[in-house]
């Protein structure tokens, strides 16, 4: 068992998978990943843009599933033979994670010279009735 130590985090009880989700994300390999922007518009509006230099739209598949938004890119077709003096540009299969509030939904999605946005809405949630809690004696 870690006690961990924290002036916020005790306050967050069953938030675990949050936190681990944030340590793993502060610990990613910069040289694996692509780069992106993510934009916050408004309270509700949020938009995702990534540079995909060289890639169709043919080759992205986007999906959205249990509050993940998975990007993958696949590997783009050489069709002539080059020699290289220096490769800077990448076409190997490419997959970008990126973990959404549960209200977060992907409105669309569209490429334009080389930029991917993909359009994302909070939706409204009621916020929970108030409860009373009985305490029990025994």
């Amino acid at each position: 068992m870690t006690f961990i130590q924290n002036k916020f985090l005790k306050h967050y009880v069953g938030y675990d998978s949050i936190f681990n989700e944030i340590d793993k994300a502060c610990s990613v390999n910069l040289e694996n990943n692509i780069a992106f922007d993510v934009i916050k518009y408004d309270v509700n509006k949020y938009q995702i843009k990534i540079a995909l230099a060289g890639v169709l739209s043919n080759q992205i598949s986007i999906n959205a599933t249990n509050n993940l938004l998975i990007i993958n890119v696949s590997e783009r077709e050489n069709k002539r033979k080059s020699d290289y003096i220096h490769k800077g540009i990448r076409n190997n299969v490419i997959q970008q994670i990126f973990q959404l509030e549960q209200t977060i939904e992907v409105k669309e999605a569209e490429l334009n010279n080389g930029i991917l946005k993909i359009d994302l809405f909070k939706k409204d949630i009621n916020n929970k009735m108030k409860r009373y809690i009985q305490i029990l004696e025994e």
